[in-house]
């Protein structure tokens, strides 16, 4: 048994402490304190080459490339460029942010937007490729009555229990029917 735990040491001695996994990509990264991603959000080829600031959240598939590969089967290269995302930025879901890419701090990328040059601080961008359409306060007062407190702080996971209440209050504010709700409010087929 002393025999193959020496093996295993040489081996992950040789090997360093990242052994040929996708891991080694990952480790160095600059991620900021208090930011939501998930490694699906980043570039699969060199994700070292991004920067993410504090309190960010990128949503499901939102995408950050540092490589385009589409000069690869002309040239068997790969273009590649950092990317660097301010802190409080939004990365709507379905967004991608191209390499070579600064965002700002308090930037938002709507859903499904690709941005391809550097956005400034404070702007709202949508679209293919994506433009400026506000500054984020702008927007922010534009969409002040749509908005709901959440019954959770940013940075904490809500539970189940929370989401229900977060769905509640959102429904309420649109003024739909829960169900068992009073006559009052109106169902959500009336409303589509």
């Amino acid at each position: 048994m002393k025999w193959v735990k020496g093996v295993l040491q040489r081996l992950v001695r040789r090997l360093g402490s990242c052994p040929e996994s996708r891991d080694c990509l990952y480790q160095g990264m600059v991620v900021g304190e208090g930011t939501y991603y998930h490694r699906q959000n980043l570039d699969g080829v060199a994700p070292r080459l991004i920067s993410i600031g504090r309190d960010c959240v990128l949503a499901p598939t939102a995408m950050i490339l540092t490589h385009d590969a589409s000069t690869f089967i002309h040239t068997g290269k790969y273009r590649v460029a950092p990317v660097c995302i301010g802190d409080r930025c939004f990365l709507g879901y379905n967004s991608v942010v191209m390499p070579g890419v600064t965002l700002g701090d308090d930037v938002i990328v709507g859903a499904g937007a690709v941005v391809t040059s550097d956005v400034p601080a404070g702007t709202v961008v949508a679209g293919v490729p994506a433009r400026a359409l506000a500054r984020t306060t702008e927007y922010m007062t534009r969409r002040r009555d749509e908005l709901v407190d959440s019954p959770f702080p940013f940075g904490v996971v809500p539970t189940v229990g929370q989401l229900l209440e977060l769905q509640r209050r959102a429904m309420v504010k649109c003024g739909v029917a829960a169900e068992g709700a009073g006559a009052g409010a109106r169902r959500l087929d009336a409303h589509c």
